[in-house]
C-alpha cells in the first residue's frame, strides 16, 4: 500500500479513536527516518495531554492496526503530543 494511501487510512481509524478517548487528532506522518518506518500520530486535548492519554490512544491504535493489518511490515508507533508551540497544528494526511 502507497504512504500516501496508509496515511488516509490511519488517519480515519485514529480520528475516531481519538475522539473515543476524549482527545483530539492533529496529525498522522508516515516517515522513513534512519532507515526505519515510523507511524507517527500527534493528539491533543483542552489543558494538554498526558501520558495516559498518548498510552490510551497508543494501546487502541496498535490493536485495531493489527486486526486490520494495513501496514505491512515492520514500522514504529508513536503517539505524542504537539511541540511547544505548535498546539494548534493542522491535521494533515501528507507522508
Amino acid at each position: 500500500m502507497k504512504a500516501d494511501r496508509t496515511v488516509e487510512r490511519v488517519n480515519e481509524l485514529a480520528g475516531r479513536i481519538a475522539e473515543f478517548t476524549g482527545v483530539k487528532l492533529e496529525k498522522v506522518e508516515y516517515v522513513k527516518e534512519y532507515g526505519k518506518m515510523v507511524l507517527r500520530i500527534i493528539i491533543s486535548k483542552e489543558g494538554g495531554v498526558s501520558t495516559e492519554d498518548c498510552e490510551s490512544v497508543s494501546r487502541a491504535l496498535s490493536k485495531k492496526l493489527d486486526e486490520a493489518d494495513m501496514i505491512k511490515g515492520h514500522y514504529f508507533l508513536e503517539v505524542s503530543s504537539p511541540g511547544i508551540g505548535e498546539e494548534d497544528i493542522d491535521k494533515s494526511t501528507e507522508s
